[in-house]
């Protein structure tokens, strides 16, 4: 709080230099306080990390290992931070690795100098061998040998498939960037903006689309193979207007102004258009989609396809954000259908619903058995609840959660046991209804348990297995954690 304020009124400050705006903050409103330096803004923009430092023994929130039930938690020692590793069937507890020799490995690799007790990193993951940790500094991720300590570094690179109004995948037309089919006898790559299929002997090469142009190409990242090999899908995108806003840095130590560039499309702009087409392998045809169910898309996200071969799946999120479905595509008549709808005549939250309770959305989906059902989130009854779906059909089976509260986060679901252990806020009269609090639930909303009573906000996450639980940030405004 302070170090945004104080950041604020440094801007405020230099950006109206010289005007009684700046005089008055500076001054104070009635002109009794001193003017405000230099080193007094400095000293409010690094109260947190002078301060971080006085601590003993304060933990952050732990963090599971995959691979292994254990997890991690940063505590502050003298200064300084240190990675606690806890196995969670004998509670016992040691550090993580060797700090002092994770920093060295990394400074030798990066050329910096971290300090071991200060490290780059809050999160990492641990290989099921436990011989390696993968972490990231800022757009490179880094995997160290914790066995002989040694680092190695890859620059991060764009998603698979990532396709929204302010991103485009490029045409990619190279012949040497093969995709092989499950059964390893077909390989797929993209030239001259077409997908082109080569049989894995060499015998065969033939053009599977003719319909690609530098317009309207297929992008290589999409093309998803059917788990039978029968079939092929993948994305031809049609690029949409970049509409770029431009921004001046009023505030900034050098001499030439510095500018910054984002896409925002206005009302009416073009939005690029991604159009799924399914192709047949045996018969080496491409076959015809009907658009009519997500013909306006915003985004799409990418295609899916269930495990047995019968089709795949995708998200439409159309453009007003009004309608977010779920479309199925039947492999044998690429005849796509509506499975899951929602609709608003105001907005449909289309971003994930996740535990971070600053950046998280609305929607989640769980695939049961392949897809025979599906766990989904909506707002449909006016508060975030979790419902389940007839995967073949696409009828509801059963609302799951349900009443004047709303669902937070999904936190583990055990198809064996059927059920879900999840976040929630507002179910308990007389408490803040921001507090978030565990529950475990059954699929058929039946068996409704509270696993925090404790009237406070919790932060709670679940190993890989979903065997244990881990609970910090247990807090109210009386009780800090």
């Amino acid at each position: 709080m302070f170090k945004i304020g104080a950041l604020a009124l440094a801007v405020l400050i230099q950006g109206a230099s010289g005007s009684a705006t700046a005089r008055a903050l500076a001054n104070g409103s009635n002109g009794a306080h001193p003017p405000l330096s230099l080193s007094d803004l400095e000293r409010a923009l690094t109260i947190n990390d002078r301060y971080r430092g006085l601590t003993v023994n304060v933990p952050e929130g732990p963090f599971w290992l995959n691979g292994a039930n254990a997890f991690v938690y940063c505590r502050t020692t003298h200064g300084e931070q240190q990675f606690m590793r806890v196995d969670a069937a004998t509670g016992l507890k040691r550090a993580a690795f060797d700090q002092a020799r994770l920093a060295a490995a990394l400074n030798e690799a990066s050329h910096k100098s971290y300090q071991a007790g200060d490290l780059p990193f809050e999160r990492f993951e641990l290989t099921e061998d436990g011989r390696r940790l993968d972490f990231l500094i800022e757009q490179v991720r880094w995997s160290c040998d914790v066995a002989r300590y040694a680092c190695t570094s890859a620059k991060l690179t764009a998603p698979d498939f990532q396709l929204s109004h302010h991103y485009t995948p490029p045409a990619e037309n190279n012949p040497d960037q093969r995709s092989v089919s499950p059964d390893g006898k077909w390989i797929v790559y993209v030239k001259n903006y077409n997908v082109f299929l080569g049989s894995k002997d060499g015998l065969q090469d033939v053009a599977l689309s003719r319909d690609g142009s530098e317009g309207n190409y297929y992008v290589f990242s999409t093309l998803s193979w059917s788990p039978d090999s029968r079939h092929l899908a993948a994305y031809r995108v049609r690029p949409g207007f970049k509409r770029e806003l431009h921004y001046l840095d009023s505030s900034t130590d050098q001499l030439q102004r510095e500018y910054s560039t984002m896409v925002y499309p206005k009302p009416g702009d073009v939005l690029p258009l991604p159009q799924p087409v399914l192709f047949e392998i045996a018969s080496q045809r491409q076959v015809a989609i009907d658009d009519a169910l997500f013909s306006k898309p915003f985004e799409l996200s990418p295609l899916r396809w269930w495990a047995d071969g019968r089709g795949f799946t995708f998200e439409y999120n159309q453009r007003g954000h009004q309608v977010y479905r779920l479309v199925e595509v039947d492999a044998a008549s690429a005849r796509a259908r509506s499975l899951i709808e929602e609709t608003s005549t105001t907005f449909v939250d289309y971003q994930p619903l996740v535990m971070d309770q600053e950046g998280t959305g609305k929607i989640f989906r769980y695939d049961v058995d392949d897809g025979k059902e599906i766990i989904w989130a909506s707002e449909r009854d006016g508060h975030e609840h979790l419902y389940l779906f007839d995967g073949r059909t696409g009828a509801l089976k059963n609302q799951i959660t349900f009443g004047e509260w709303v669902v937070r986060a999904v936190n583990h679901v055990d198809p064996v046991k059927r059920q879900i252990w999840f976040e929630a806020s507002g179910r308990n009269p007389g408490e803040d209804p921001y507090f978030v609090h565990a529950y475990r639930i059954g699929f058929d909303g039946e068996g409704l348990t509270e696993l925090t009573p404790e009237p406070a906000n919790h932060h709670v996450e679940f190993s890989p297995d979903g065997r244990y639980m881990s609970i910090s940030g247990h807090s109210s405004i009386c009780r800090p954690a």
